[in-house]
């Protein structure tokens, strides 16, 4: 009988499974020893860079991501390192100009990854093709991902085609992503058998373990040929996270599987881990860790939910997550049921919400739930609902173009927008990040970040400077304030003309001749009543469209507000004149705070 070749095992707990269960927290000090000991264990690859977790060194970490590539290039030289890269969007939430893609992937080629495993949220092969080019350009291996999802209509002759245009796209090799842990090993054996037939080329498995299925589900995707599955550490593994490394090793231990690697190494990488994970009791995620079979019967795990989750806390509304969970499969269909994977799972999770507690569905649309209809995150993988579609966009029809053929190049903008905020060392990487990330990256320049710390971390010593700027300021008298005011110092994030900006704004904010609100903080919180156009959510505003005395017409966007990472109009509720304005740009605001009123 013809033994199979060797079954490949990646490990993801550097990059996934500390995404999938730390919310993305873990210190580069943490995992450069783990993958020192990892490159001794023989895994094919050692997944550790992208996804969520750049966004997070930069806006939680005060980290460099690049810094903690290289550093772990530099711990694992042998062992190939993997990137997971969301398409056109790269590691962010938009899609970028091309330009933009080309320098992230030259610089993520340059710091250590050789391979990319690349997706579009919505199966769009047009957003996968400009990695593909990228990548084989920096001469390193582009992976195909094929991000599956449970659903009736994704049958085995779908994502056989959607492999082919992959491979046609330039990708020599193909993944098979299951975010949720919903392939089943029946229907595992027989995806994998028909894309190696198919494609003729290598088929990698990752499976999330939520659902109880992942590890069944892989052992039979290997049997079917499956050359690769993902697995991860155990102190990282279960959960929305992969199977754990050592059990796979032991299980698949003398089948026709069996990857052939030694337990002994492996969990001297564990106990490091371990030991680390200590530090992390305060954000472990225990929704993510714990088995959910909630997506085997076609709903979002509360894991998934994790944003919605939060705002029905603030809404008190905890009690309609029932609702919510059958609105979001609702809300799913009429979108054209894409796959549950980031950010489409925020996007209609957070929709659900607004539709459930509002009590009247869609009459808050998110501006990412407008941009979906409008075909800017790519082609829906079914019809959507044309009468959902008319009412969130009216006449104006989505495109039919690839989305980044709207983008200008974003390159030469972003490194003249790094010099005019004094970045003097402005190369590709730097230009690439900024575009991509431009408030965090600035601050993590200036030393800036908001770090968040552990408990074995002391609290940071002021600076000079910092204790300089809080120091309290005397005011003899009332005049003397008006005549005076003291002055403060903001961080903006402005787009102009689809770029944005990164802006630092001096002065005494609310002055300057300015209006001043009718209603103020000494008066007791202001009334509500027929008129008032009040936040529909917790969030920041980012921008205030009315001042006192416009005119404005039922359903004009007198604010926007971001919420959930998503970006909402806040419309006025009658037509009339502005009397009364609650709030400026900046401000935090709560559900239900008066923002506006017209009269």
């Amino acid at each position: 009988m013809r033994r199979m070749p060797r079954l490949e095992l990646v490990e993801t707990s550097l990059r996934h499974g500390q995404q999938a269960l730390l919310v993305s927290r873990l210190r580069q000090r943490h995992a450069v020893p783990v993958a020192e000991r990892l490159d001794a264990c023989g895994f094919a690859a050692l997944d550790v860079f992208g996804g969520s977790t750049f966004e997070a060194s930069l806006r939680f970490l005060g980290e460099d991501p690049w810094e903690r590539l290289r550093a772990i290039r530099a711990a694992a030289p042998i062992t190939p390192l993997l990137a997971m890269i969301g398409g056109q969007a790269l590691v962010g939430h938009r899609h970028v100009a091309d330009d933009v893609v080309d320098a992230f992937i030259a610089a993520a080629a340059a710091g250590g990854v050789d391979i990319f495993r690349c997706y579009d949220p919505l199966n769009d092969v047009r957003n996968l093709t400009r990695c593909a080019a990228a990548i084989h350009k920096a001469g390193k291996q582009a992976e195909g991902v094929i991000v599956y999802s449970h659903s009736p209509e994704h049958d085995v002759d779908r994502v056989v085609a959607l492999g082919r245009r992959l491979v046609d796209a330039g990708y020599p090799s193909l993944c098979l992503h299951d975010p949720l842990g919903t392939l089943v090993a029946a229907r595992a054996g027989e995806t994998v058998a028909a894309l190696r037939s198919a494609t003729g080329v290598p088929v990698a498995v990752s499976i999330a373990a939520q659902t109880g299925q992942a590890t069944l589900a892989s052992y039979v995707a290997a049997g079917a040929g499956a050359s690769r599955i993902d697995v991860a550490l155990s102190p990282l593994a279960g959960g929305a996270s992969m199977p754990a490394a050592e059990a796979v090793i032991a299980g698949f231990a003398g089948s026709d599987v069996d990857p052939g690697l030694a337990l002994d190494p492996i969990a001297d990488a564990a106990l490091t881990l371990e030991q680390n994970l200590t530090h992390y009791n305060d954000v472990m995620d225990a929704l993510a860790m714990r088995l959910d079979t909630s997506a085997l019967r076609g709903l979002l795990p509360p894991s998934a939910m994790g944003h919605a989750l939060a705002e029905l806390r603030d809404r008190d509304a905890l009690g309609k997550l029932g609702d919510v969970e059958e609105e979001v499969a609702r809300v799913r269909r009429e979108l054209g049921s894409p796959p549950l994977v980031t950010p489409l799972t925020e996007i209609i999770a957070t929709q659900a919400v607004y539709n459930v507690v509002e009590g009247d569905r869609y009459a808050s649309i998110s501006q990412e739930v407008k941009d979906y209809f409008l075909g800017l995150y790519g082609s829906p993988p079914h019809p959507v609902d044309a009468e959902i579609r008319r009412l969130v966009n009216g006449r104006e029809e989505p495109i039919t173009l690839r989305p980044a053929d709207l983008l200008e190049p974003a390159m030469p903008s972003a490194r003249r927008a790094l010099k005019r905020e004094g970045v003097a060392d402005v190369d590709d990487t730097a230009a690439a990040t900024f575009a991509l990330f431009p408030a965090e990256y600035l601050a993590l320049r200036r030393g800036e970040a908001a770090t968040e710390r552990l408990g074995d971390e002391p609290a940071p010593e002021p600076s000079e400077e910092a204790a300089t700027e809080h120091e309290p300021v005397a005011v003899e008298s009332h005049d003397a304030a008006e005549a005076a005011p003291a002055q403060s110092a903001r961080e903006l994030t402005v787009e102009v003309d689809g770029q944005s900006y990164a802006v630092r704004v001096i002065g005494a904010f609310g002055g300057g001749g300015a209006p001043e609100p009718a209603h103020t903080a000494a008066q007791g919180p202001p009334p509500v009543r027929e008129g008032t156009v009040v936040a529909p959510m917790q969030g920041l505003l980012l921008k205030l469209n009315v001042k006192q005395g416009d005119a404005v017409n039922l359903g004009d966007v007198v604010a926007v507000l971001e919420a959930m990472k998503m970006q909402n109009d806040i419309t006025a509720t009658r037509s009339g004149t502005v009397t009364h304005v609650y709030v400026k740009e900046g401000d935090v605001v709560s559900p239900r705070d008066p923002l506006v009123h017209v009269e």
